[in-house]
């Protein structure tokens, strides 16, 4: 077994103070204490004037307590332990506890740092732009900044909380694994050319159709609107996909494809995922999108300005990133045994399967984590969806609903085709047949 003879810490000990005698711990205690209340004190009296005082509700205020707020749970998460470490040195702390403590600390530390960086952009509007100082210092946009801070904070911390707890395992007796065999199309032998024309020309017209599309959106001025914006970002991030799997797919085929790396492998894994994602939640924009054409059309242009877009554009890119970020520090902390990945590429699961180690809870992340960005974007289309059918039913004319619904037309079809295969793919129990028909 490659985990036996392998020692499992349950618990930690802070040494801390731990060198100081009894009467400068004291002393410490006493000081350490004074500052905590100050700082919890001060705090709370920041918070709570903000909150009453009126005009007080500015953007640099509520970023003063946003800040406030961030650093009491800081403190909190901190403090009152070093206090008990220091009457009482020498007192164990779970492993879980040691984790919970390190993810709020992380988590309101790298708030912290960005709440600081969002008030520096707010003085910087108020001071350089003042008369435009309303309109961009939003409360829309302060809470996307403060939001954002926080999420940035939760998504390092859960990478990192996660990266610690792997490689804190102690492993031994196993084979270091340095490359993969991707075994995509083995048991197709007498079908590979047949497989190769097949997905050679459907990749190339795959390419020509999205390079015809952004071109075509670059130079026609008329497009220039909020759906070909979407509809040429989407078709640019489908080509980068395509760019990232088929080409090894098609060596493979062709029986020259080379073993690939732990880091050709994390790289491949990390971008189709990014991609993946962006194109789920781009989908979901371009149905926001003829939401807001059809059932507000006197607001559309109000609504679907381009700040809002490109907000849209980033937001979907974001959350790629950051689910692959967390997915990819995930997997390859892991130790491998097998070097053989049943697939065509490196995707999630055929990797965690080479895995010596205990996937179970891996396995029940990325589920959660699927379902999120698979049904999460699927079901806000949905409503958009009914939303749309609702108010093209209420159109008298037919001529008018049937050019409303030809303008959605292709967009649904693409939702299905996407979301389906997504959703058949990833969202299916673990299959018991065999690698082959899988």
């Amino acid at each position: 077994e490659p985990m036996s003879n392998s020692t499992t810490v349950t618990e930690f000990l802070f040494e801390g103070f731990s060198s100081f005698g009894w009467l400068h711990r004291v002393v410490f205690f006493a000081i350490f204490l004074s500052l905590h209340l100050l700082t919890l004190s001060s705090n709370v009296i920041i918070m709570t004037v903000i909150h009453l005082d009126r005009h007080l509700h500015t953007p640099m205020y509520f970023f003063l307590s946003m800040l406030s707020l961030s650093e009491t749970c800081y403190t909190v998460a901190i403090i009152p332990r070093m206090l008990w470490g220091l009457l009482s040195p020498h007192q164990p702390i779970t492993a879980q506890a040691c984790a919970t403590q390190l993810f709020f600390y992380l988590t309101f530390g790298i708030n912290n740092c960005f709440l600081l960086t969002a008030m520096g952009y707010d003085r910087y509007v108020a001071i350089c732009n003042p008369l435009r100082y309303s309109v961009i210092m939003s409360k829309e946009a302060c809470v996307q900044l403060a939001s954002g801070s926080l999420g940035i904070g939760l998504g390092m911390a859960i990478v990192q909380v996660t990266s610690t707890q792997h490689s804190s395992m102690k492993i031994e007796n196993y084979t270091v694994v340095s490359e993969f065999v991707l075994q995509g199309f083995s048991s197709f032998r007498e079908h590979k050319i047949i497989l190769f024309v097949i997905f050679l020309t459907l990749y190339l017209l795959t390419l020509a159709g999205n390079v015809i599309i952004v071109t075509v959106i670059s130079f026609a001025r008329h497009l220039h609107t909020p759906m070909y914006f979407f509809l040429s970002v989407l078709s640019t991030s489908e080509t980068i996909y395509t760019l990232v799997i088929v080409p090894r797919m098609l060596c493979s085929l062709t029986g020259l494809s080379q073993p690939i790396s732990l880091a050709g492998c994390a790289t491949q894994m990390f971008f189709f995922i990014t991609l993946a994602i962006n194109n789920c939640f781009l989908l979901t924009a371009m149905g926001y999108d003829r939401y807001v054409a059809i059932c507000k059309p006197l607001r559309y242009m109000v609504i679907m300005n381009k700040r809002v877009c490109a907000l849209l554009v980033s937001g979907a890119c974001s959350i790629g990133l950051l689910v692959a970020i967390i997915q990819i520090s995930s997997v390859f902390r892991l130790p491998f045994c097998g070097k053989e990945v049943a697939h065509y590429f490196c995707d999630i699961l055929p990797v965690m399967k080479l895995s010596c180690a205990d996937t179970t809870l891996h396995d029940i992340i990325n589920f959660i984590i699927s379902s999120l960005v698979i049904v999460v974007p699927m079901g806000l289309v949905f409503i958009s969806y009914v939303l749309i059918i609702s108010t093209i039913l209420k159109i008298t004319s037919a001529q008018g609903r049937k050019k409303a619904f030809a303008t959605c037309a292709s967009h649904l079809t693409v939702v299905i085709v996407h979301y389906g295969c997504a959703s058949i793919a990833y969202l299916k129990p673990k299959s018991e047949n065999t690698r082959d028909q899988d």
